[in-house]
């Protein structure tokens, strides 16, 4: 267990650069299970749920080495064994696990996968899937002994479905079609990692075509996360900072920059980088939407901006229930209300005050306000806020930030 303490009321400025995607890196690492050679990826971020990923291929016989900015995986003589269930408990990704396993072993237990608690998150379309490419469940786990090509229709856009899909037909006999797809940016990014191992997949809209082929070892970089560019711009506008985030994923973040402009604030961009400031934000409503729409991941960070300016409105059509967070801002002042998957969040006097991060994004939200707030504040199981922000206690004392991390 680790605690955030942070004595808040500064002016943030200097320079931050956004590290590799989180959402990006997950689905890549687990892809190398379907591989036989060594794969190089550069730019994975150094953060909790990638070391979690990267134990549990070490657990199959993967070898990891990694040096500077570059992980080198070889996957040449994995086996199987069943994942240990305390890892596979800690990061949603470990969904992808059966997909990945599925296609390299021909079996992998269905588990109680782990991830931020905000909300019912059934496999059920993971499933679907499976099936449909020539899986069978037996008992408590999955099989596949001689996946097939076929045709997928998703009744809704699914990140973790559409992975999963991808992850077994891309070495399936045959043929698939995915229609109804995910389209978010670390779905391309899987799909030019694995074309890179041999795999013939191509994207057209919301459409996958992917014809079976055995897999060598490939390479990548990782993209920018938006998510975490997009919440070093919030605190930078909670704090009335001047912040410059290097390495932002632009084009990624459209819908989020054009959330933040319709709030009051000004953004501009620079050599491939971003900042913004306020003077006097408005009222705003936003609405969540798969991607190219507003992502369900940032909209914890705009509910203290809200507090902080005139108040708004947020509905969540990914997630309907994720606004537990709400209650670990209130310690700060922040005053709101649900109604089923619409919070509105009343202009607020943000105070210190001490909290626990409820999952990653809502905690990331905590930290924001104990950046913006006079006086001491302390953040309790940090552990999960470090899931996805690499590097963090360095990144924001750089800023003029005044905040330690402690183990409990």
């Amino acid at each position: 267990m680790k605690k955030i303490i942070v004595n808040g009321g500064k002016r943030l400025s200097g320079e931050i650069s956004v590290s590799g995607s989180k959402n990006a890196a997950l689905p890549i690492i687990f892809a190398c299970i379907l591989t036989k050679g060594i794969s190089e990826i550069e730019n994975l971020p150094d953060i909790g749920d990638v070391k979690i990923a990267l134990s549990l291929l070490e657990s199959f016989g993967a070898l990891i080495e990694r040096e500077g900015n570059k992980t080198m995986i070889d996957t040449r003589r994995l086996r199987y064994v069943d994942p240990d269930v305390d890892l596979v408990k800690k990061i949603r990704a470990s969904t992808y696990l059966l997909g990945a396993c599925l296609s390299r072993f021909g079996r992998c237990p269905v588990m109680s996968f782990g991830g931020c608690n905000f909300s019912l998150r059934p496999i059920d379309m993971h499933i679907d899937a499976f099936m449909k490419l020539g899986a069978r469940m037996d008992g408590d786990a999955l099989v596949c002994d001689s996946p097939h090509g076929s045709v997928i229709e998703f009744r809704k856009a699914s990140v973790g479905a559409t992975v999963n899909a991808v992850l077994l037909a891309a070495t399936a006999d045959g043929e698939t079609v995915i229609s109804g797809c995910a389209v978010e940016p670390h779905i391309d990014s899987l799909i030019s990692f694995l074309n890179s191992c041999g795999a013939s997949i191509t994207r057209h809209d919301r459409e996958i075509r992917i014809s079976g082929r055995s897999l060598h070892g490939g390479s990548i970089s990782v993209i920018g996360d938006m998510i975490e560019a997009g919440s070093y711009l919030a605190l930078s506008l909670m704090t009335d900072g001047n912040v410059r985030i290097l390495k932002s994923p632009l084009f990624d973040m459209k819908a989020s920059l054009d959330a933040f402009s319709s709030l009051g604030a000004k953004i501009c961009f620079s050599d491939g980088s971003l900042y913004g400031s306020i003077d006097d934000g408005r009222y705003f409503s936003v609405t969540t939407a798969p991607y190219p729409g507003f992502p369900t991941d940032l909209q914890p960070l705009l509910a203290p901006l809200m507090a902080h300016q005139r108040g708004g409105e947020i509905t969540d059509n990914v997630w309907p229930t994720r606004f537990g967070y709400l209650s670990s801002l209130s310690p700060f002042g922040v005053k709101s209300t649900v109604n089923d998957n619409r919070a509105l969040i009343f202009k607020s006097e943000i105070r210190n005050g001490i909290s626990s991060a409820p999952d990653l994004r809502g905690g990331m939200a905590a930290l924001i306000c104990a950046l913006a707030a006079e006086g001491q504040s302390e953040i309790y199981s940090a552990e999960t806020i470090l899931r996805g922000y690499e590097g963090l206690e360095e990144k924001l004392c750089a800023l003029g930030a005044d905040i330690k991390i402690k183990k409990l």
